[in-house]
């Protein structure tokens, strides 16, 4: 692979071309076999050592050091490659390096520097090259002896020239290696992605299935748990009921034995009665006391009680063509002040000139009514009244005919108005 073959351009050596044998480092950083280095600089040119790599010139001999590091990733790489491929390079001298590459025409089998050197040379150029393969009579032809380099249509078979020639192929539809790989990857792709969409949709319903009958289970789960729980409730509802009806029996018969004894006119069947009654009254059941009772029909209760309240409400106005010169209308005639100094109003026939007093617009018929005020302040002296329109036309008097909290309603009025 090209990761491999990367890895190792980095250990091999630029003299020998072969993997690192007790690498040594010079003062430039590059690194060399300990023995092609010595070898290199036995006769050093012009008086002076060089580094092969780089040519820094030096004209003492430099301290050879030991590459730890670089022979153990080597002899790492190489026990690596030994294990895994047991095909090794037939142009390696010193030391075979494992192939990468097997060339068929050649016969021979490359590591990945003899294999750039191979392919670099034009002359082996169009070499049919295979991976690696320590038996290589498998890519020849059992009879001839020959590489198997025509593809038979006719038998889809690898055969030799020979068998095309003189053999059993002779005048069949035969073509190169690299076109019969192209039929047969042309025809064999369709049914294997076929093959494909059959397997996942198997694979899809099976899993469906399973997730299916798994939602089924969960579901009876949650069917069960509710009916328990239905059946739990249900029987404690009963038992409420049962006892709620024995404590109503209860409650009954203790009423029936007071209705009796209200009726007893005879001292000594009272005493005895009512002596009888107390007894029982004291052995009926009760949830609480009646202080508690009260407060809880309170809470219920008053929620209730105030939506009424609000619903029954209406708004009432004062008419400000009514109002005193010294009465002063605010807040959309809904609040009325009373002031030292006169408004300056028109004057006209409807409007209290005596008394100090106003009439509300809103007209009452009939039922029952109550008014709410709101009091600002200390309120001082306020009066609440009614008055029919009759004589409502008397300016003159006082309508007002209740103090403080305390209200006088007309009787049988035809139509009452607030004063």
């Amino acid at each position: 692979s090209h990761l491999q073959g990367d890895v190792l351009d980095e250990l091999t050596c630029p003299i020998c071309l072969q993997v690192y044998a007790d690498p040594v480092i010079l003062s430039c950083k590059h690194s060399f076999c300990q023995s092609c280095i010595e070898e290199t600089w036995k006769e050093p040119v012009s008086g002076s050592y060089c580094c092969p790599e780089c040519r820094a010139e030096g004209k003492e001999r430099p301290v050879l050091e030991k590459n730890f590091k670089l022979a153990n990733i080597a002899q790492k790489y190489l026990a690596l490659e030994s294990g895994q491929n047991a095909v090794l390079c037939n142009y390696c001298i010193r030391k075979q390096l494992p192939a990468i590459k097997t060339c068929m025409k050649c016969e021979a089998s490359m590591c990945p520097i003899h294999l750039k050197l191979h392919t670099q040379n034009g002359a082996f150029r169009n070499h049919p090259l295979v991976d690696t393969a320590s038996d290589l009579s498998v890519w020849k032809c059992p009879e001839h002896e020959k590489l198997l380099d025509i593809y038979c249509k006719d038998d889809q078979l690898c055969v030799c020239t020979l068998c095309t020639l003189i053999g059993k192929h002779k005048n069949h539809n035969c073509g190169s290696i690299s076109e019969g790989e192209k039929e047969l990857r042309v025809s064999w792709y369709p049914a294997r992605l076929a093959a494909l969409i059959a397997e996942t949709k198997q694979e899809v319903k099976e899993k469906y299935d399973a997730l299916r009958k798994h939602i089924e289970r969960e579901e009876l789960d949650v069917f069960r748990c509710l009916d328990k729980e239905q059946n739990r409730v249900m029987v404690a509802i009963d038992a409420q009921i049962q006892e709620l009806q024995t404590k109503m029996k209860s409650l009954e018969k203790c009423l029936t034995d007071l209705t009796e004894l209200h009726l007893k006119r005879e001292k000594l069947a009272f005493i005895q009665v009512n002596t009888t009654t107390c007894i029982y009254l004291h052995s009926v059941p009760h949830t609480g006391s009646v202080p508690e009772c009260l407060t809880l029909v309170a809470h219920h209760a008053e929620p209730g009680v105030g939506t009424v309240e609000e619903e029954g409400l209406q708004a009432i106005s004062p008419d400000p063509d009514t109002a005193h010169f010294k009465l002063v209308l605010s807040d959309s005639n809904r609040t009325v002040s009373l002031s030292q100094k006169k408004q300056p109003l028109p004057r006209n026939l409807e409007r209290f000139d005596c008394c100090q007093q106003v009439i509300c617009s809103e007209g009452i018929k009939c039922g029952r009514s109550y008014w709410e005020v709101e009091i600002v302040g200390d309120g001082g002296v306020w009066k609440v009244g009614v008055t029919d329109r009759l004589r409502s036309l008397f300016r003159s008097l006082s309508l007002a005919i209740a103090y403080k909290h305390t209200i006088h309603m007309v009787p049988n009025p035809q139509e009452a108005v607030g004063t």
